[in-house]
């Protein structure tokens, strides 16, 4: 009798090893995968709180860690994405492999040749990208229906964000570059809170305000923008020609013109087609981060893209399609999030490596 209940045993013993083996191969890799995978802490660097760019930090941050079953994530605020270049090459080999941080291209072209605020350190260049963020296009706006074009300002008074402001710098690059009016125009920097009134008082014959680019059907303005659209009943869009913004701008920008369509903000604004410059927001890691965790973070957002717009209304325009819509080429993508990309079809078309 005891040797048929050890026999007895053995069998069921057998039985149930063979079943657990046969069940290893019905059940997918990527779900023994996340059995056995180890969590991982990241920290998404973001913006100053109040921004856009803050907004989509802290939403992905905490849609990485509702939805993903080993990579957990936390914001840190930052004052911007000079300060985040600099405290990402700062930090040890071990602590880059876990952080995030964002920025504008033309805070990012300026580290990888290291110009500008990156100029006495020399080039910043071990950064890769994940993806494109959304794409921010600065918005012309007048009160004055004879103001139709770049040509129509001379002698105008155009009202900017402070000197330092992303925005005044890529107004200026308009302004100067592609519509030759520097010296012909007076700039007038002013801190963002008293924008609108600026215009709606005569104070300033233009404003200069963001705008977020999601298509040549729909882009979002500011909500400077948004006030004067809702206190004045004309208001006319001034837009950028492409072949004017082509021959003013570098080869080797990363500054895009892409085109609007009429009644792309809302009816009537702008009234005809035209177009804007515009250049990316990205996500970028060092290029130590492990391969499969930046391949996992590419995963997850792409396949919760939708849920970026329950936090904010902006965040409708994070969608996987636009995650290569930039000037940078495949090289400069980390391995492991175009290795996403390229499966999902996605490809990187830009020319800056």
């Amino acid at each position: 009798m005891a040797m048929d209940n050890i026999l007895k045993s053995s069998l069921i013993g057998i039985v149930l090893s063979g079943f657990v083996l046969s069940m290893a191969h019905i059940l997918p890799s990527e779900a023994l995968a996340k059995k056995k995978h180890e969590k991982v802490s990241l920290t998404f660097l973001a913006a100053p709180v109040g921004s856009d760019a803050y907004n989509f930090a802290s939403s992905l941050s905490d849609i990485i860690k509702k939805n993903h079953p080993w990579l957990r994530s936390s914001v840190v605020e930052t004052m911007g994405g000079v300060d985040m270049m600099r405290t990402m090459s700062s930090m040890s080999p071990k602590m880059r492999k876990t952080h995030i941080a964002h920025g504008i291209s033309a805070v990012l072209n300026l580290a990888r040749i290291g110009k500008g605020p990156f100029g006495k350190t020399g080039s910043v260049n071990d950064w890769k990208l994940l993806f494109t963020m959304y794409n921010v296009c600065p918005s012309f706006m007048t009160l004055d229906s004879k103001i139709k074009s770049g040509k129509d300002l001379v002698g105008k008074k155009i009202g900017l964000p402070p000197r330092q402001h992303g925005l005044a710098k890529d107004a200026q690059f308009i302004l100067h570059k592609v519509w030759g009016l520097k010296d012909k125009v007076k700039l007038v920097y002013m801190p963002m809170g008293i924008h609108k009134d600026a215009l709606l008082d005569g104070t300033v014959d233009v404003l200069v305000a963001g705008g977020m680019y999601m298509s040549e059907d729909k882009v979002k303005v500011s909500p400077t923008n948004e006030l004067i659209l809702a206190a004045r009943k004309n208001v006319f869009f001034l837009g950028i020609g492409k072949e004017e913004f082509e021959k003013a701008r570098n080869p080797n920008s990363p500054l895009i013109w892409r085109p609007i369509k009429a009644n792309a903000i809302k009816p009537g604004y702008p009234a005809t087609d035209t177009g804007s410059m515009t250049q990316a927001n990205a996500a970028y890691v060092w290029n130590d981060m492990d391969e499969d965790i930046a391949y996992q973070i590419v995963k997850v957002l792409a396949e919760n893209a939708k849920k970026v717009e329950k936090y904010f209304a902006a965040g409708k325009a994070f969608k996987p399609e636009s995650f290569t819509m930039n000037n940078w080429s495949a090289k400069r993508y980390h391995p492991g999030a175009l290795k996403y990309l390229l499966e999902k079809g996605f490809i990187p078309s830009g020319t800056l490596d």
